[in-house]
């Protein structure tokens, strides 16, 4: 019944005023798309600026510090278990050792495709001898930190 009185209502009304009434005003249009505009640009500025990394974890099985020896740092064969995902490149990323009383950096050397029957990679990092000494014939947590651009690349490089 309300209804039926705002439609007669509007239909008293003169044809000019039912185009007033009818249109969106253009400048609230206008207003409306600059605004999802620069939005959008700033989410775009905002990707652009993000560093993407990928972060592998796992554990490591260092043998013995017995390696070749380059100044003070040495590089040594270890044995590398990731989590659940691996890195089809790693060399020349860093290496982070968890020991049970520090963390320490190395650099991966290389690392082999072949994997042993309890899913271990061998793997030639380089390390400080002082550094690598503490942690010498243990299992230790390690992570590699590997940079892949920007947030927006990786984003349309999955389209």
């Amino acid at each position: 019944m309300e209804e039926e009185k705002q439609e007669h209502s509007f239909e008293l009304r003169s044809e000019k005023v039912r185009s007033i009434v009818g249109q969106i005003p253009p400048s609230l249009v206008r207003y409306g798309i600059t605004v999802i505009g620069i939005v959008l640009l700033c989410l775009l500025a905002v990707a652009y600026f993000l560093p993407y990394k990928q972060v592998y974890s796992g554990t490591a099985i260092v043998h013995g510090a017995a390696g070749t020896m380059r100044g003070d740092s040495l590089d040594i064969a270890i044995s590398l278990r990731f989590d659940n995902k691996r890195p089809h490149d790693a060399s020349g990323q860093m290496i982070y050792m968890n020991a049970s009383k520090c963390t320490f950096a190395g650099c991966v050397v290389d690392l082999s495709a072949i994997r042993d029957t309890l899913d271990y990679q061998r793997t030639v990092c380089r390390f400080k001898v002082a550094d690598i000494q503490t942690v010498e014939n243990q299992t230790v947590n390690f992570q590699i930190v590997q940079s892949s651009g920007n947030l927006l690349l990786q984003m349309l490089g999955g389209i």
